[in-house]
């Protein structure tokens, strides 16, 4: 499994979840967008829906129903309807069970708190020989932190 790590650094947080979206689903896999907070989860779906005139990802959740069937599904619960090989996650660090379920885990994050401990985290797997990776935001776009 490849655990990634994006740190968000201009404050626009949703937006580079979408980006990170469209990405798993331009690479035909199936994916899931999962905070543990409800809020953010339904932030970033109605995001979805607006984000551009020229795209649309398609997406669901369980009040959708088929959700087998989503490409990209929605949740703030630990669950893998869609059979999903990505998971993509904000809002916690905690994968607990997860790494056994997918083949790429991406944690995004903003916040000073959530950056200091991702990159422990990430740190410490490196150390363990993981697959891991981070990218940092900056002002030429994503730059991969070794």
């Amino acid at each position: 499994m490849e655990l990634s790590f994006y740190q968000v650094t201009d404050g626009n947080l949703v937006p580079s979840v979408i980006k990170i979206l469209a990405k798993v689903y331009a690479s035909e896999q199936r994916g899931i967008f999962y905070s543990p907070i409800a809020e953010r989860v339904q932030i970033v779906d109605k995001t979805l829906w607006t984000f551009s005139t020229n795209e649309f990802i398609p997406h669901g959740d369980k009040t959708l129903g088929f959700t087998d069937l989503q490409p990209i599904y929605f949740t703030s619960e630990e669950e893998n309807p869609n059979h999903a090989e990505v998971l993509v996650m904000t809002d916690s660090l905690d994968y607990g069970d997860w790494q056994t379920k997918f083949q790429r885990v991406i944690y995004i994050f903003e916040d000073a708190d959530m950056s200091e401990k991702a990159f422990q985290l990430f740190q410490d797997l490196q150390k363990k020989r993981e697959n891991v990776n981070y990218w940092k935001q900056s002002e030429k776009g994503w730059e991969k932190l070794s």
